[in-house]
């Protein structure tokens, strides 16, 4: 009886820990957008700057790259650029749920949470690309401590983001008002998470950079 039970204790730690690999591990997609967003190329004079939340996604369950990330990855692929991820000081929740509630409040407050790192060199890009997703209608407050932080005069700015529904929400013009001083083109891409994930919308990306001329 004994010896049962250990085998059957054994088969547990088994799968659990088959089970944590699979929920921990990158996909073969994440993997490859992984690699582009982890290598810059210093010559460049476009950036594409991106917010993105790993975890518990809408629509799309639990990521280790998130949405807006994976969109990142092809635009700056195609366009050969750097790239700059917008990390919180402080984690968003994993938890979606959580993660609303406190997206909600921050809202509410106006706040502008902290990023953890700088960029150094921005003044050498004459092309930033933008990339947020959607929350409650508008983008995450940290992208507004981003346009606080930086000097946006005569830069061509690209909005890009992603969504579960509400597609841009106005968030272009919401730029455009906030860096008056920037060139920004309105005519952003929105994609939805599912095909923000997809080689569709890979190809849609691609499709949209040329035909903003690149």
């Amino acid at each position: 009886m004994k010896s049962k039970i250990l085998l059957l204790a054994i088969v547990a730690l088994i799968v659990l820990g088959f089970g944590i690999a699979e929920v921990s591990a990158l996909s073969s997609e994440e993997s490859a957008a992984n690699d582009i967003l982890n290598k810059n190329n210093t010559d460049s004079k476009v950036l594409v700057v991106y917010f993105s939340r790993t975890g518990d996604n809408y629509n799309v369950g639990n990521v280790e790259v998130g949405n807006t990330a994976m969109v990142a990855s092809y635009i700056k692929e195609y366009m050969k650029a750097d790239s700059f991820e917008i990390v919180p000081v402080e984690k968003y929740p994993d938890s979606y749920d959580e993660c609303t509630k406190k997206a909600s409040q921050e809202q509410k407050d106006n706040a502008r949470p902290k990023i953890q790192s700088k960029i150094d060199n921005f003044d050498k890009y004459d092309t930033v690309f933008v990339g947020y997703p959607i929350w409650w209608g508008d983008l995450p407050m940290i992208m507004y401590s981003f346009f606080d932080d930086y000097k946006f005069d005569g830069k061509n700015v690209i909005p890009f983001n992603t969504h579960e529904g509400s597609g841009d929400a106005g968030t272009y013009e919401k730029i455009q008002s906030k860096l008056p001083s920037a060139k920004v083109n309105t005519k952003g891409l929105a994609l939805d998470g599912k095909t923000a994930r997809s080689d569709d919308g890979k190809q849609q990306t691609i499709q949209w950079l040329k035909g903003l001329g690149f």
